[in-house]
């Protein structure tokens, strides 16, 4: 029996235990991992295969233990967040000595705002956004640490994904990489490569933007650009489709009277907004909205962003768009860019503007552009690619076409 002279001190502290908020831990802890299931190398073979279609396809080296870890992030706002990732590990064969780890994270394309369009449920519900897992594989496959994380806002319920947000995806990114090193308890000089493809080359440039800042325990070796989408600008000029997404999701991050719905979009589009991006994935909204800016947005916004007036005409609709475009941040990180010639969701022309962007803020960047290829250059890139990121690994000086392209 506890004496009474014991009872009120107990309960005061009881209280001030029920009372005082759980310390908030630090962006990049791994809260939780699970081993999903461990693929041959003929299962890999398997999984890549219907990616790669009719280019050339890689051969896996390994088995892969498949994982899925949970972490600790942080919202633009700094309030704490819950993410998760997908980790794969590569397994060498017993009597090999240990290959040294590189770890290719990679951030997808867009799927959508709510939380049954995440990229974790691609493959386990059969739908086929870009075969996100897929393409992480095929690189494991040979050996390399793969990461595949989620953008916020997924993994906890009556969140969105803030959409196109560079803080937001910089730092899920960066700290998918902090779960997954503690997870493989890896605190040594790793190379990381970062990638994306479209939107996710759009978080892979965020990340670099934010590592000195954010991170400065992560250092990035190089940054992969599958058509990626780091202009938002150019992206309302060139694949609107998307820009309800970014509409909706900027004006509950910075409030409609900085970020008004109706001042962007076609009338026939803000009355439903909310409904129409949070009832589908990327896919139906594809088919659902128009893909030109004039049937898109308001006429006197369309004139303004097609006329390259934004900045005069809406000065704080382009300070947004533009504190959210990345890569510019005089990282100078390493990049490898790859490019169609036909991209209909980032133009070739667009894509090299930012570039010589890229070029002038002190990047070595490699670029490879594909001839009558569109906007998925992941399959038609992956040797090089791999290639590129196993020079720079073994400490070769990172190639550069920056002379060429500035031209």
């Amino acid at each position: 029996m506890i004496q009474l002279r014991y009872l009120c001190p107990l309960l005061a502290a009881l209280l001030l235990a029920v009372a005082t908020p759980a310390r908030a831990q630090s962006p990049g802890t791994l809260i939780a991992a699970e081993l999903v299931e461990t693929l041959s190398p003929a299962e890999v073979d398997q999984i890549v295969a219907e990616l790669f279609e009719k280019e050339k396809k890689p051969s896996a080296a390994f088995p892969v233990d498949c994982y899925t870890l949970r972490f600790r992030s942080r919202y633009p706002d700094d309030t704490e967040a819950t993410a998760t990732t997908q980790l794969f590990v590569p397994r060498s064969p017993p009597a090999a000595p240990p290959a040294p780890p590189v770890m290719y994270v990679f951030a997808p394309g867009s799927t959508g705002l709510i939380n049954s369009c995440r990229p974790s449920r691609e493959h386990i519900a059969g739908i086929r956004w870009g075969l996100y897992r897929s393409h992480v594989l095929a690189y494991t496959g040979q050996g390399f640490i793969g990461v595949l994380p989620d953008y916020l806002g997924f993994a906890e319920a009556g969140r969105l994904q803030p959409y196109m947000n560079k803080v937001a995806e910089g730092r899920v990114v960066l700290d998918a990489i902090r779960a997954a090193r503690a997870y493989l308890k890896s605190r040594g000089k790793m190379p990381v490569f970062v990638a994306g493809f479209s939107q996710g080359g759009h978080a892979a440039f965020a990340a670099a933007d934010l590592q000195r800042a954010y991170a400065p325990d992560v250092r990035l070796t190089g940054v992969i650009g599958y058509g990626p989408t780091t202009d938002l600008e150019a992206l309302f000029r060139e694949f609107p489709v998307v820009a309800p997404m970014v509409v909706y999701s900027y004006s509950l991050e910075y409030g409609p009277e900085r970020f008004n719905p109706a001042l962007i979009l076609a009338s026939r589009w803000v009355g439903s907004l909310e409904h129409d991006v949070t009832r589908q994935c990327v896919g139906g909204m594809q088919e659902y909205y128009p893909w030109t800016p004039r049937e898109m947005f308001a006429p006197a916004f369309a004139a303004a962003l097609l006329s390259r007036e934004l900045a005069t005409k809406y000065p704080e609709i382009h300070r947004i768009l533009r504190e959210n475009s990345a890569g510019l941040s005089r990282h100078r990180v390493p990049c490898l860019m790859l490019q169609g010639t036909d991209d209909v969701v980032v133009f070739q022309a667009s894509q090299e503007e930012f570039i010589r962007q890229l070029c002038r803020s002190g990047s070595p960047v490699r670029y490879i552009l594909f001839r009558g290829r569109r906007h998925d250059t992941r399959q038609i890139g992956y040797f090089e690619a791999l290639d590129w990121m196993r020079r720079l690994a073994a400490g070769q000086p990172a190639p550069s076409d920056c002379r060429t392209i500035a031209k």
